[in-house]
């Protein structure tokens, strides 16, 4: 019985990822086709990793693709139009920055996104956007920190 439940616990671990940004229009880039893109990086951070930083779920992608980018910068700004308190800088007409607070989850928990499109950056631009989502107890200014690092 011991073994069912760590196998049952294991698998839900597993799918928090997938589930974390359901209802968003970004939770369509999260279903593992940058997992082997060479112009991309997937990184996703969950349980005691993730608790460390008061969060459930940390899932980030960096793409340096073009078309792709567009892609991005186009479900933030949808998903940003819900938000329910935002931060958000334009260059040249483009999305910039994005820190956008969503609805809580029905468990209570905290939502976040984060985008920047280091092709617009005064210094040293790069080909990249960087599109984070965030879930869990942290507060906003606990995740402007952790951004910051």
């Amino acid at each position: 019985m011991k073994r069912i439940t760590i196998i049952f616990t294991v698998m839900a671990l597993a799918t928090l990822p997938v589930l974390a940004q359901s209802g968003l229009n970004i939770n369509s880039l999260f279903d593992g086709r940058y997992k082997t893109n060479p112009y991309a990086a997937e990184y996703i951070v969950t349980g005691p990793a993730a608790w460390e930083i008061d969060l459930e779920v940390y899932h980030s992608l960096k793409v340096t693709q073009k078309e792709q980018q567009d892609l991005i910068e186009s479900l933030v700004n949808k998903d940003g139009a819900t938000a329910i308190d935002k931060e958000v800088q334009l260059r040249n007409g483009k999305l910039y920055y994005g820190f956008y607070t969503l609805s809580k989850t029905k468990k209570g928990r905290n939502r976040y996104i984060f985008f920047l499109n280091q092709n617009l950056a005064k210094k040293s631009p790069k080909n990249m956007v960087t599109l984070i989502y965030m879930e869990g107890k942290a507060t906003p200014t606990q995740i402007k920190k952790l951004i910051r690092k």
